[in-house]
């Protein structure tokens, strides 16, 4: 009797992107990209199929990996608000900073710079930097000004000597803010900011937004029910790890079931940004949707940050607002960059340090199969549910915050 060929593992991801106006086009690259890479490396066969138009909301492709367990067969559907950004993408650089300084007074009242600077400093240096950019930008004009009026009126040597001190001193703050600020792109950071500050005054603060978080939770639904994959992966990366907690929390409100361990649905968090909101004094409509996680124990959850990215919070609980949360979800999970990319990879993002931001994304430069390391092709494309990848390892702890002494 002939034996019958091995069926494929069947994956369905539902990726939503960070606050980034390229929207699919740069994500299907990314993925072209990165699987090729990652095929050169392992010797594995890893295609990613073209990019397809699914209705308004839906960019889709699929991914095909021969591994050395099997085949797996990945739907890849990225769920498109890049139209959204792009309505809250102002192009004058200047006026984001000149916003971002009372911006960060927001956060700062709101308690969330405070407990950043106590729990993921890293990430509240990047707050900063769009505010910071705004006044040496204006220490650089400014105090030359003051220097050249000063070398006239201001009296004797000593009056010399500070004016010329003060165009130096500004002449300094220019040049810094000018050559650092590709690698900390505060234009970027400053418009994610802002956006987040909207959000977090009311649902409807952001036209559109609430909508469109319904219509990828039914989406999610209906074709998890209509394919039955068997793994379901809802994805977010960046400041779309955000939207991606709002999304789960509204799919498992409608189908509870799928909450409980053993299901096929999982939420990946990459990256996470969710602090911005989840970490203010005040609970406000973000609380109350991604507190209904709270009821779901069970459900896979996993976070992967990094303490050197410095744009997120590395591995804080998002849940930790809640009164009694669960203990072991989400399961925040170390991506530990420095043993899965190379050195020269990581030098270079030693210097952008936003480039790091994006390794989440990024072919590992040494896969491992059979290991727990973190491998952004593996948990799209690979013939394992991140649940089972991930099941022997244990959630970490803050790893800036410091416990107090009993």
């Amino acid at each position: 009797m002939q034996e019958t060929e091995k069926q494929p593992f069947r994956r369905q991801v539902f990726f939503i992107s960070g606050f980034d106006p390229r929207g699919a086009l740069f994500l299907h690259k990314n993925c072209v990209t990165e699987t090729e890479k990652w095929s050169g490396i392992s010797g594995h066969a890893v295609r990613t199929g073209p990019r397809k138009n699914i209705g308004k909301l839906v960019r889709r492709w699929t991914i095909e990996a021969d591994l050395p367990d099997g085949r797996a067969e990945t739907s890849f559907d990225f769920l498109q608000w890049d139209d959204i950004i792009r309505q809250h993408w102002d192009k004058r650089n200047w006026l984001i900073y000149l916003q971002s300084i009372a911006g960060l007074w927001t956060l700062f009242r709101d308690g969330v710079y405070a407990r950043t600077i106590r729990e993921s400093w890293p990430i509240a240096i990047v707050m900063s930097a769009p505010a910071m950019t705004a006044l040496l930008h204006g220490l650089g004009v400014l105090l030359p000004l003051i220097g050249l009026l000063g070398l006239w009126l201001f009296p004797g040597i000593v009056g010399k000597v500070i004016a010329v001190l003060l165009i130096a001193l500004g002449g300094w703050s220019y040049w810094w803010i000018t050559k650092n600020m590709d690698r900390y792109r505060p234009e970027w950071n400053g418009r994610i900011g802002l956006f987040a500050n909207k959000m977090a005054i009311a649902r409807d603060k952001v036209p559109d937004l609430d909508r469109r978080l319904d219509d990828m939770a039914d989406h999610i639904i209906a074709t998890v029910e209509a394919g039955k994959p068997d793994e379901a992966l809802i994805v977010g990366h960046s400041f779309g790890t955000t939207l991606a907690t709002i999304v789960a929390s509204r799919v498992l409100a409608k189908r509870p079931d799928w909450g409980r361990e053993g299901s096929p649905l999982a939420l990946v968090t990459l990256g996470q940004t969710q602090g911005l909101l989840s970490m203010r004094r005040r609970h406000g409509w973000y609380h109350e949707e991604v507190g209904r996680l709270g009821a779901f124990p069970g459900f896979t959850w996993i976070d992967f940050s990094s303490p050197p990215d410095g744009a997120c919070f590395a591995l804080l609980n998002v849940l930790d607002f809640l009164p009694d949360p669960p203990k072991n979800m989400p399961k925040m999970l170390n991506a530990q960059f420095h043993k899965i990319h190379t050195e020269a990879h990581m030098n270079e993002a030693r210097y952008h340090r936003m480039l790091m931001h994006f390794f989440y994304l990024h072919a590992n430069g040494h896969p491992q199969i059979g290991t727990d390391l973190y491998d952004f092709v593996l948990l799209v494309a690979g013939d394992q549910r991140a649940a089972d990848r991930y099941r022997d390892r244990p959630s970490g702890k803050p790893f800036f915050r410091k416990e107090k002494q009993a």
